[in-house]
């Protein structure tokens, strides 16, 4: 999948436990989702696990959504330093299917997801001024980090679709 870009810098002195992850950008009559403020569904791929069975799982998990037609985007790059994690993030974009089914949520966070419908154009928008203001706050914990560098992921998904 082609590299898309890198986020956080690496540190030589770290060795990074690799974390393989999708993300999928799901369409609906020329509107994408969003989650939480900024975000896109999607989390860790298993071990032996492949992208579209990660990807079936945890929109299953999440939303009780399915998906079709599911395309490439591309990978992201994150160094979470303070995790000593290299997440390797692969984005997808996928039309919605169906709606309505049972949800597993693994944690809390993700049982209390909020989601809005959005063009294109109010998705970038709205997430650059998530961004901007998470910058805002000190990144000396990996939550801070993570919900930024969270945010630029989707940020540079949602522009390679446009």
């Amino acid at each position: 999948m082609n590299l898309l870009t890198t986020i956080g810098q690496e540190d030589t002195a770290i060795q990074y436990t690799d974390r393989p992850t999708v993300k999928v950008v799901i369409k609906n009559n020329n509107k994408v989702l969003i989650l939480n403020k900024g975000l896109l569904p999607g989390g860790g791929i298993d071990p032996g696990e492949s992208d579209e069975d990660a990807i079936t799982r945890e929109l299953q998990e999440e939303l009780g959504v399915t998906v079709t037609d599911v395309q490439e985007i591309g990978t992201v790059v994150q160094y979470r330093n303070l995790l000593e994690k290299k997440y390797l993030i692969n984005g997808y974009a996928a039309e919605l299917e169906t709606t309505g089914g049972l949800t597993d949520p693994q944690d809390e966070g993700e049982a209390q997801f909020t989601t809005q419908w959005l063009t294109m154009e109010d998705a970038l928008t709205f997430v650059a001024k998530s961004i901007e203001g998470a910058k805002l706050k000190p990144m000396d914990d990996d939550t801070n980090q993570g919900k930024l560098y969270n945010l630029m992921t989707t940020f540079e998904f949602l522009k390679a679709l446009k």
